[in-house]
């Protein structure tokens, strides 16, 4: 019970912080977005995490990660979406080892994404992408 209070907590918090960002944020600035959801690491209860960075449909970064309250290896994360012209984008890493959090930064090449389209990020587990997705929809 206290473990679910605490990933509900931490998603809230994720949650209002996201949108107290949106609420101050400049129209044309480099702008960052988050999207959570709970999951687990092999037994333990885990925040997984999509951030995306850029500007408008423009995304410069990526970073797909894992809160996590112990000390942890061997994540692998997939991201993924949909470029404007329409070619999709997806890619794969491993994360160093780390405690409390780790995480992968990815870079799709400054290309526009297409509008409303989501970047969403998962773990991969035995070479397959888990079911639980964090995803951020992209807008002008």
């Amino acid at each position: 019970m206290a473990n679910k209070l605490t990933r509900v907590l931490a998603i809230g918090a994720s949650a209002t912080a996201l949108l107290g960002g949106m609420l101050i944020a400049a129209p044309a600035a480099s702008a960052s977005a988050q999207g959570c959801a709970g999951t687990n690491l092999r037994t333990d209860p885990a925040l997984l995490c999509t951030t995306v960075d850029g500007e408008s449909t423009t995304v410069k970064n990526i970073q797909a990660s894992i809160d996590i309250k112990n000390y942890t290896c061997n994540a692998d994360f997939k991201v993924w979406g949909t470029y404007a012209d329409g070619r999709k984008y997806s890619d794969s890493g491993h994360a160093k080892c780390g405690l409390g959090r780790v995480w992968v930064d990815f870079k799709p090449g400054g290309g526009k994404f297409k509008d409303g389209t989501k970047v969403c990020g998962a773990l991969v587990e035995n070479g397959k992408v888990r079911p639980e997705h964090a995803c951020i929809e992209i807008k002008k």
